[in-house]
């Protein structure tokens, strides 16, 4: 699976952002796996969980704000912050396939008609052609294993 069929710079600029974010973990003594591992300790689980929370909750204050500045922030926080928790789970080698697998996924939610299904509060229902993101494959087409993952 091709990680970059729409747009082969995308993966070089995600991985520019990956790159600062493990030089970052590497300055500040932060564990980057060197592959996929799934059993984090708990403690590094609960501190990933509480950094994506803080800031997601920070986005929300901002954006019902109206704060443009703060909604910059909160999203560019996340996205730091993410990129840690992928570095964490030793999986920066292979999100842009799984990312490219969701989006194809997403994608098949459409209608029979071409169109969108959109539930009453405006989430995006799955369609007839819906197929799940093929993840485990994903991952064992990279050799790795999926029981474990």
């Amino acid at each position: 699976m091709n990680s970059n069929k729409q747009n082969p710079s995308a993966g070089a600029a995600f991985q520019t952002i990956i790159a600062c974010v493990r030089e970052f973990h590497e300055r500040f003594g932060i564990r980057n796996a060197p592959a996929l591992e799934a059993d984090l300790p708990r403690e590094t689980v609960e501190l990933r969980y509480r950094l994506m929370a803080e800031e997601t909750e920070e986005y929300l204050e901002a954006a019902l704000a109206g704060d443009a500045v703060e909604i910059a922030d909160a999203l560019g926080d996340q996205l730091y912050i993410l990129c840690g928790t992928i570095l964490s789970h030793g999986m920066s080698h292979l999100i842009e396939d799984v990312f490219m697998e969701i989006q194809a996924s997403n994608m098949s939610k459409l209608g029979a008609d071409g169109k969108p299904i959109y539930r009453e509060d405006g989430k995006v229902m799955k369609g007839e052609q819906y197929f799940k993101p093929r993840i485990a494959e994903i991952l064992r087409e990279r050799r790795v294993n999926a029981g474990k993952a």
